[in-house]
């Protein structure tokens, strides 16, 4: 039998949270010379120099957003497999930011020379650049080739149903029952178990997909609908109560059913059966 690893949100998800949570927290520092420049020009009524180091502050703070979000797809790209590439350039996109910010605000906040405030511009970009990197633009594509499976359909597959497992996780914050949460947790636990060995093994897609596409969907449109009955001004019944815990069994135990199906390696597709 072939062995996928196991997924486990509880060290990788939280490692790669706080990784990637912390990272570019120094960035938020950048700023604090041009804060502390506009309140000493504040102070002295200068209005001009206000704006000048007031707009440069607000501008590096919007620089280190956007580049704390491309690092945040940069760790997603990263810990996949196979994964698409940011469709944006949010780091590349933050250090020009960066470097214009420090460029305006050495020639028009210091009075520097418009080719020393350009060096100072380069540098800071250069600076950046180092540090941080650019953004990843090539597409992980694994060891696709050769498995009859394209690498849009499977970059496509594993999309659709990362959408579907988060649809579920974010749907499951909004469930008080601690039986509910748990269950759902173990339900996503084992959904992404199915896209690591999916990816481990690229010619699984072609019996996974009926399962990730209906199973998955099934689950999202089951969970979401239970917190739209819990959340109105009807609530939910006991009978609901009873109907959706049954079907959280049933979940459960058809999804643990087709992973092991899954990694078994038999020749047919993954049955959806609830």
């Amino acid at each position: 039998m072939s062995k996928a690893k196991r997924y486990n949100p509880t060290t990788q998800e939280a490692v790669h949270s706080i990784r990637y949570g912390l990272k570019g927290i120094l960035l938020y520092l950048l700023p604090i010379p041009a804060l502390i420049a506009g309140i000493v020009a504040l102070v002295r009524g200068d209005i001009i120099g206000t704006l000048i180091t007031g707009g440069s502050f607000a501008a590096y703070m919007f620089a280190a957003h956007v580049a704390r979000h491309g690092f945040k797809l940069e760790g997603e790209y990263k810990r996949r497999k196979i994964a698409r590439a940011p469709k944006a350039p949010f780091k590349t996109l933050a250090a020009i930011l960066i470097a214009v910010t420090t460029t305006l605000l050495a020639a028009f906040g210091a009075n520097y020379s418009i080719p020393a405030a350009v060096v100072l511009g380069g540098a800071a970009f250069l600076g950046f650049t180092l540090y941080y990197g650019l953004d990843p633009r090539k597409d992980k594509t694994g060891n696709i080739t050769g498995y009859g499976v394209s690498v849009e359909e499977m970059l496509e597959a594993l999309e659709s149903a990362q959408v579907r497992i988060k649809a579920i996780d974010s749907a499951n914050q909004k469930i008080n029952n601690p039986d509910y949460h748990q269950r759902l947790n173990r339900i996503t636990d084992k959904a992404r178990d199915i896209l690591v060995s999916i990816e481990d093994d690229p010619k699984r897609l072609s019996r996974a997909r009926k399962f990730l596409k209906v199973y998955l969907d099934g689950a999202q449109k089951v969970t979401e609908g239970y917190v739209k009955s819990n959340s109105s001004h009807v609530g939910t019944t006991a009978a609901l109560e009873a109907d959706f815990s049954n079907v959280l069994n049933s979940i459960e135990d058809t999804f643990a059913e087709q992973h092991d199906k899954l990694l078994s390696n038999d020749n047919f597709d993954l049955d959806v059966q609830i």
